[in-house]
């Protein structure tokens, strides 16, 4: 479960992206300011990092930038570090590209391996919770076989977690052929979409 604070962050999270995303080899030679098409949470089991991933479009183009929002800096991951923000009901919070997060990366393997669901996301309201409802629906699916050749033309994260290798698309096309032994998908009215697989 999500506890979303209905707060001002400074900056957005989209003016992070700005000048992050346009140095990312997978992104360059973009033109045009991102907007955000949807996103979706998985749950730290210690309810300490945040785990999101943002679904961003640049003009035709669609990616996944997954998140994570820690309360300190991590040294070992400056190279990761997408910036920082301010957030009137948490403090400052330290946002890294999810693939160098270990919690990141055992949410997103539970995923891929076992299906498991995004976070439930609720607002508190007078002391009451209100649900927030999904911008997509995230699906878990047999796949074919796994080819190599299907995934090169896509902007591929192979990540190495504990439960084995978990192909992450940055890039996203809804007319991309789903690959590998179980895929994570992610849908809405209009398109469906691979965003990981088992390697």
């Amino acid at each position: 479960m999500a506890l979303i604070h209905d707060v001002t962050l400074r900056p957005s999270k989209l003016e992070l992206l700005v000048g992050w995303l346009p140095q990312q080899p997978w992104a360059s030679g973009l033109s045009g300011a991102p907007a955000r098409v949807a996103s979706f949470r998985f749950d730290d089991p210690e309810g300490e990092v945040g785990v999101e991933t943002l679904l961003i479009g640049v003009g035709p183009d669609l990616f996944q930038i997954p998140l994570t929002y820690r309360g300190a800096p991590v040294d070992a991951w400056t190279g990761h570090l997408v910036g920082t923000l301010d957030h009137p009901a948490l403090g400052q919070r330290w946002v890294y590209d999810g693939v160098a997060d270990p919690v990141y990366l055992a949410t997103l393997a539970e995923a891929v391996y076992d299906g498991a669901p995004q976070a439930e996301q609720f607002h508190e309201v007078e002391g009451r919770r209100l649900p927030i409802e999904p911008t997509l629906t995230l699906a878990w699916s047999e796949g074919g076989n796994f080819s190599t050749e299907s995934a090169a033309d896509r902007a591929v994260a192979r990540l190495e977690t504990a439960r084995g290798l978990v192909l992450l698309f940055r890039t996203l096309d809804p007319r991309a052929e789903v690959v590998g032994r179980t895929a994570l998908l992610a849908s809405r009215e209009d398109w469906t979409v691979q965003l990981a697989a088992a390697g």
